[in-house]
């Protein structure tokens, strides 16, 4: 997944097992965004989980259905 700051307008990229923990995390807290960590200015960027799910990988994904529902 492809981030830009809006500070200094650095792209950088968060990889999936990053993303798949971050989405897990802010379902258990039931939260609407990550905050993650621009690599060049270190200002905190708000993602919003709904986005990152799209990345998540299929297979976690079906997993955590599988643990909601029992």
């Amino acid at each position: 997944m492809n981030i830009r700051c809006s500070y200094c307008r650095n792209s950088f990229n968060l990889g999936r097992d990053f993303i798949a923990h971050a989405v897990a995390e802010a379902d258990e807290k039931r939260q609407k965004h990550v905050g993650v960590e621009c690599i060049k200015c270190r200002k905190m960027i708000k993602v919003p989980v709904k986005q990152m799910r799209r990345f998540v990988p299929r297979q976690e994904a079906a997993a955590e259905e599988e643990e909601v529902q029992a």
